[in-house]
């Protein structure tokens, strides 16, 4: 099987990192499209590796479109991505041309960034000494303040996003986000997509929004390919 690891376009890299079995990845290309492959992978023996030697083999598959997403923009494929043959790889190129390449375009001078909050919510405790009606009336005013906090931190997140967009003048730069709640209303997951020019000064920008909500603990990963906003 031929192995596949991301898509991107002409001209080919010079850099040829190793891939999952220790050789050397090749480059395969199609017009202006270049297939990142690695030839003779037994996709079935992939799936009969025990579990953690299977996440060590993901984890590398992910390492090396890292690395190549570092110097170009791609579209990283997902792991056990694989062709028959060169053959039904050029295929599969020339019959998506159009639609891949719109894709890199698009994302070209763009990276995925993992940003997470956990919001450090207020104390609030039901006196235990109260009884009867003033207790049910703790209990209620306990679960009001409750709401009104994860209204505030939803509303709060959207401001975050807002302020990413109005920074980066959505004219010149077209943000992208994907909001993912974890573990309740406190903690949340934004996948964003943006200019990877723009993030530093971004970071310093934002961090007076942080200064002003003291209750969030925010924090971003580094580049990372465009898993989540591929077309």
């Amino acid at each position: 099987m031929l192995y596949t690891y991301a898509i991107l376009i002409a001209p080919v890299p010079d850099n040829l990192p190793l891939g999952i079995t220790g050789k050397p990845i090749q480059y395969l290309q199609c017009d202006r499209l270049i297939a990142v492959i690695e030839p003779d992978v037994d996709i079935e023996a992939l799936k009969l590796l025990p579990e953690e030697s299977l996440m060590q083999v993901i984890v590398y598959h992910d390492r090396l479109i890292c690395e190549l997403f570092c110097d170009r923009t791609l579209l990283p494929l997902r792991f056990g991505t694989a062709f028959v043959s060169i053959e039904a790889l050029e295929t599969y190129l020339q019959a998506e041309s159009e639609k891949l390449l719109t894709s890199l375009q698009r994302l070209d001078g763009y990276a995925e960034f993992l940003i997470t909050g956990s919001a450090i919510a207020p104390k609030s405790e039901v006196a235990t000494k109260l009884k009867g009606k003033d207790y049910l009336l703790s209990k209620r005013s306990q679960y009001l303040q409750q709401e009104q906090w994860r209204s505030q931190l939803q509303q709060e997140v959207l401001d975050y996003r807002q302020a990413i967009t109005d920074y980066l003048n959505p004219e010149i730069y077209k943000p992208e986000f994907q909001h993912v709640e974890t573990q309740g209303s406190e903690d949340v997951r934004v996948y964003a997509l943006l200019p990877r020019s723009q993030v530093d000064d971004l970071q310093a920008f934002l961090r007076s929004w942080q200064e002003q909500h003291s209750h969030w603990q925010i924090a971003w990963s580094q580049a990372l390919p465009p898993y989540h906003f591929l077309n």
